[in-house]
C-alpha cells in the first residue's frame, strides 16, 4: 500500500501532462476523465480520507487500459496500474452493474460464448495438419463474431500454401477477469491455457488478438502463472515473415489513402511497430501516418473492458479514432489486431457513430484485398 500511496500522491500532484493524449478524456471531452483525476480519487481512498462508493469505483472503470499515459507522464507514473489495483477485491456490492452481470461468465472464461456457426464452418474447412505446423489462436472474441477476420486468415494462408493448425477448442486466456479486477480468476484460466496449449503440442502459437497477446507476455509473469511451451508469436510478424518467405506478387492497392492504428497492447506494450506498417507499405503508395501513432495512438474503444461497463464512451473512442484517420486523409483504416477491427466495426454499426462509412479492416482483410 505504501507504493501504490506514493504513486497516487505523485499523481495528485502533477500539472497533468497525460491529460491530451487520454483516450477516455479526448473522447468524452470531461476534465473528470482525465488520468490525473482518477489518481486523486485513489489517493483519496488510499490516504482514507474518502470511502468506496458507486462514484468513485466508476471512476476506476472510466479507465481503458491503454497506457498512454504512462508514456506522456515524465515521471513515467501508470494511472493504469493504480485502477487496476483499485479494482482488485472489490465486493459485488460495489463493482459496477454490468460487471456484476456479467461475473460468471468472466470468471469462467465464457464470456464471449461459443463458436459461431460460421465460424465453426470455416474452421471445420481447416483440418489440423499435425506435425510442426504453427496454431492460430485467434481468440474468443473472434470465434464467437462473424467470423470476417478468421475467413480472411485462413484464406490468405491457404493461398500463400502455409499449413497450420487451429484448436477444436480454444482456453481462454483469462485477459477479461484480469482487467475487471478478479486477479485469482485470471490466474486459474492463465494456468488451464497453458496447459491446454502444452497439451496440444504445439510448437509455435500465432495469436491474432493483441490484448491476449498481451495476457500471455506481459501479465502472466505478474501474475505467478509460467509461459507455454510454444513459442507464442503476433499475427502481424507471423504474416510478415511469411510474406518474407513466399514473395507473392501483390497487387498494387489501388483504393483510397491507407493508415495504420496502433493496438494498445501491440504497440505500447509489446513494441511491435514496424511489422504492421511494412506489410502495408509492400502493397500501398498512399499510406499516411496519423497525428498520434505508436506510444501515442489512442485506444479503439474496447480497452480491455470498457466496452462492457462504458459502452457509450467506446463509442466515442472509436468514432475519434476514425475521424482522425480521416483528418490526414485516409479512406481506410488498418489495425494490426482484428479485436480492435471488431470493436470499431461494433461501434461504427451502433446507433449515434458518426463514421457510418468508415471502411476499417485487419492486416489479414488489407493483404487479402491485393492477393492475386
Amino acid at each position: 500500500m505504501v507504493d501504490l500511496q506514493e504513486k497516487t500522491r505523485l499523481c495528485s500532484v502533477c500539472f497533468k501532462m497525460c491529460r491530451d493524449v487520454c483516450s477516455v478524456a479526448g473522447a468524452t471531452r470531461h476534465e473528470a476523465d482525465s488520468p490525473h483525476n482518477r489518481g486523486f480519487f485513489a489517493r483519496q481512498i488510499a490516504e482514507g480520507r474518502e470511502t468506496m462508493n458507486d462514484e468513485i469505483v466508476d471512476y476506476f472503470f472510466r479507465c481503458s487500459m491503454c497506457k498512454t499515459c504512462r508514456e506522456a507522464c515524465e515521471t513515467g507514473m501508470d494511472t493504469s496500474e493504480i485502477m487496476l489495483a483499485a479494482r482488485v477485491g472489490l465486493p459485488d456490492g460495489l463493482l459496477p452493474e454490468k460487471v456484476r452481470a456479467a461475473k460468471q461468465a468472466v470468471i469462467s472464461g465464457t464470456y464471449w460464448g461459443k463458436d459461431s456457426p460460421k465460424v465453426k464452418k470455416l474452421l471445420s474447412d481447416h483440418p489440423s495438419p499435425g506435425g510442426s505446423a504453427p496454431f492460430l489462436y485467434f481468440g474468443q472474441r473472434l470465434r464467437a463474431g462473424k467470423g470476417d477476420s478468421i475467413g480472411s486468415a485462413l484464406s490468405v494462408l491457404g493461398k500463400l500454401g502455409v499449413k497450420f493448425g487451429v484448436m477444436t477448442h480454444e482456453p481462454s486466456t483469462g485477459q477479461i477477469a484480469h482487467f475487471l479486477g478478479f486477479r485469482d480468476d485470471a490466474k486459474r484460466l492463465g494456468e488451464t491455457f497453458c496447459r491446454e496449449v502444452n497439451e496440444s503440442g504445439a510448437g509455435t502459437v500465432v495469436v491474432f488478438c493483441a490484448d491476449d497477446l498481451r495476457m500471455i507476455k506481459k501479465e502472466y509473469p505478474t501474475l505467478g502463472v509460467g509461459m507455454p511451451e510454444a513459442e507464442i508469436v503476433s499475427a502481424p510478424e507471423f504474416l510478415l515473415k511469411i510474406l518474407s518467405e513466399k514473395r507473392p506478387a501483390l497487387r498494387k492497392w489501388e483504393g483510397p489513402v491507407v493508415t495504420y492504428h496502433d493496438p494498445c497492447a501491440l504497440g505500447r506494450e509489446l513494441r511491435v511497430f514496424e511489422a504492421p506498417r511494412q506489410i502495408i507499405r509492400s502493397a500501398a503508395s498512399h499510406f499516411r501516418e496519423m497525428a498520434l501513432t505508436r506510444d501515442q495512438a489512442p485506444c479503439c474503444g474496447w480497452g480491455m473492458g470498457l466496452e462492457i461497463t462504458h459502452p457509450e464512451i467506446s463509442r466515442l473512442m472509436a468514432d475519434r479514432l476514425v475521424l482522425m484517420a480521416r483528418e490526414v486523409g485516409a479512406g481506410t483504416l488498418v489495425t494490426g489486431c482484428p479485436t480492435c477491427r471488431d470493436a470499431m466495426v461494433k461501434n461504427r454499426d451502433g446507433d449515434g457513430s458518426e463514421i457510418k462509412d468508415a471502411d476499417i479492416v485487419d492486416l489479414f482483410q488489407f493483404i487479402g484485398r491485393v492477393l492475386p
